[in-house]
């Protein structure tokens, strides 16, 4: 495997705000994005990998030469919504307004967060207080 120039040289090229945006070293080579986020990968022994981002950095998708692949998807704060791999593993997570687990869910059956508390109308009473009043 040889650079985008055709030798064998190391190499690094930056754009005009100062951002790697290609690399060669050692047989290997990579691009990056604006962000310096690495886009590509590609070796002398033929393997790959590719990568995807949104906006905010967050990794979307992952791609390899060995038929792997996984896709995230977000919130607005960072925080992983869904998850699913092509080995068949899948998340669903949910968060509050603060950016707290509220529910998470995987295709391995494992379940966090689903449980809704159940009171008797005494019990209810005791941790509210009587100052309230149920509408029908």
């Amino acid at each position: 495997m040889k650079n985008i120039f055709g030798t064998t040289e190391e190499l690094k090229l930056k754009d005009y705000n100062g951002v790697l945006r290609y690399e060669y070293k050692g047989y290997s080579q990579y691009t990056y994005d604006s962000n310096g986020n690495r886009l590509t990968f590609e070796n002398s022994n033929g393997y790959w990998h590719k990568l995807t981002y949104d906006s905010s950095g967050n990794r979307l998708t992952f791609e390899n030469s060995n038929g792997y692949w996984h896709k995230c998807t977000y919130d607005s704060n960072g925080n992983e919504l869904t998850y699913e791999d092509s080995a068949g593993y899948s998340s669903k997570i949910t968060y509050d307004s603060n950016g707290n687990e509220l529910t998470f869910e995987d295709s391995k059956g494992e379940k966090r967060g689903f449980d809704t508390p159940e009171y008797t109308m005494e019990q209810l009473t005791k941790k509210l207080g009587h100052n309230f009043k149920i509408k029908k």
